[in-house]
């Protein structure tokens, strides 16, 4: 039977504050950045006694307890006549251990302890986590929601849930790996999703809602690409590749079961034809689905080929011009991730105008920002970067900094950015895109 995919590629696009920076180890354009800083501005976290948040580092059970219950505000009530031989009365988690005992989010153990100190993995936090907000799961799973969580399994139910929702994505391979330790980003990044598509009456979390933007001035384009996507530059066309890791690809030009490419270039359609005419010059297999509509107010048109699962999309920009998206994904088990990863990098596409004399200085500085925030967080990378601007200027000196020495701000007026640096180290802490000291 022929297949038939419907591509529904309407982008939600929900108005969300611009933040200042709140810890130094999670900086903006890093994939926790989004999540981090929503739960800072709710009261959620707060962080290390050293200002930092500490993204990578394994989450245990007293402090993903914590994390969670405040979040969800279960920390309210009694504590409960509950003792455990690990849990004096005078330690930071003792209050939420025992609340989350009596409310049934967590359990101690048959010995008498709570065990604060040990990691949790993913299993355990889509359980604590969906047990503390009182979700209501639905139905059992009638398929294995991922290859490697079985229907019968105990958290098979949650991980339906965070799937459904995308609250959770998988690994590079398709799987879960629910036993694998989660980090405090990780964490941290569930709660997000939830309460933000809470917050906003959303379905689903919309995934390119934190992904940085890619600005192509010279094709009068912008789209957003996930975190783990390499960009590459050929000449007037822009590639997108997924790397497939598990299986060591080391080149985009040929698919990989776990990788993805997308090709975007831009006709400029001097014969100035409408889109329908322009494909019609186009000749696709007769088992191509072909679809017509409006996406983000442009006329477009996606044509799936499922023998080579191979998406190719097209907008008709209002200057005119066609731009064309040809992607194509592998067959492994990462295969459905990546076709929702296109449709939202697809969904993300935005056109702008601008002078060719406008549209080259806003690529240069694009680039050349780029440059710097690469090297945020990098030890002793500060002086390089700082020597490339021609009118930084110090604005102001954090004295005491964050605890291991001052950390001055500087300003350039050419590329309209602050730059916040720890002196010591001489390491760049964030950067800003106005004048400012308060990030």
């Amino acid at each position: 039977m022929r297949k038939k995919l419907v591509i529904a590629l309407a982008l939600i696009l929900i108005p969300v504050a611009v933040m200042a920076q709140a810890f130094p180890d999670v900086p903006e354009g890093s994939s926790y950045f989004g999540a981090v800083e929503y739960l800072k501005s709710k009261g959620v976290i707060s962080g290390y006694p050293d200002g930092t948040f500490k993204p990578d580092q394994s989450i245990n059970r007293a402090e993903a307890l914590k994390m969670v219950m405040i979040a969800a505000g279960t920390q309210q009530g009694n504590l409960g006549d509950l003792t455990f031989s690990d849990v004096n009365a005078d330690d930071w988690f003792s209050e939420y251990v025992h609340k989350g005992v009596s409310k049934g989010i967590v359990e101690g153990y048959d010995d008498g302890t709570f065990r604060p100190d040990t990691n949790i993995n993913i299993a355990e936090s889509l359980k604590i986590i969906f047990l503390s907000f009182g979700v209501d799961l639905g139905a059992a799973p009638t398929v294995n929601p991922y290859p490697d969580v079985d229907m019968g399994g105990w958290y098979a139910r949650y991980a339906q849930y965070a799937k459904n929702r995308q609250f959770i994505w998988p690994m590079g391979d398709g799987k879960l790996h629910a036993e694998k330790d989660i980090s405090r980003g990780e964490f941290a990044d569930i709660i997000y999703r939830f309460m933000y598509s809470e917050e906003n009456g959303l379905q689903k979390f919309p995934l390119s809602t934190d992904w940085p933007t890619y600005s192509d001035a010279a094709g009068g384009y912008s789209v957003k690409i996930p975190f783990d996507w390499e960009r590459i530059k050929a000449e007037t066309q822009t590639i997108f590749w997924k790397k497939d890791l598990e299986n060591n690809q080391l080149s985009w030009a040929r698919i990989f079961p776990n990788g993805a490419t997308m090709v975007i270039a831009v006709d400029e359609n001097t014969a100035g034809l409408s889109l329908q005419n322009y494909l019609s010059h186009i000749e696709y297999d007769s088992k191509a689905v072909i679809q017509s509509q409006t996406l983000n107010t442009y006329p477009f048109t996606s044509v799936y080929i499922a023998d080579t699962s191979t998406f190719d999309y097209y907008f008709e920009l209002p200057s005119g011009k066609i731009l064309a998206v040809y992607s194509q994904t592998g067959e492994g088990l990462n295969k459905p991730q990546l076709i929702e990863e296109i449709r939202n990098i697809v969904g993300s596409i935005r056109y702008f105008e601008g002078s060719p004399e406008e549209s080259a200085a806003v690529t240069d500085n694009e680039q050349f920002l780029a440059q710097i925030r690469a090297n945020i967080l990098v030890k002793g990378g500060a002086e390089n970067m700082m020597a490339l601007f021609d009118d930084l200027v110090l604005i102001e000196t954090d004295a005491i900094g964050i605890g291991t020495g001052p950390v001055d701000y500087h300003y350039s007026q050419a590329h309209n950015v602050t730059l916040k640096v720890e002196r010591n180290s001489k390491t760049i802490l964030a950067i800003t895109e106005e004048k400012s000291t308060s990030f």
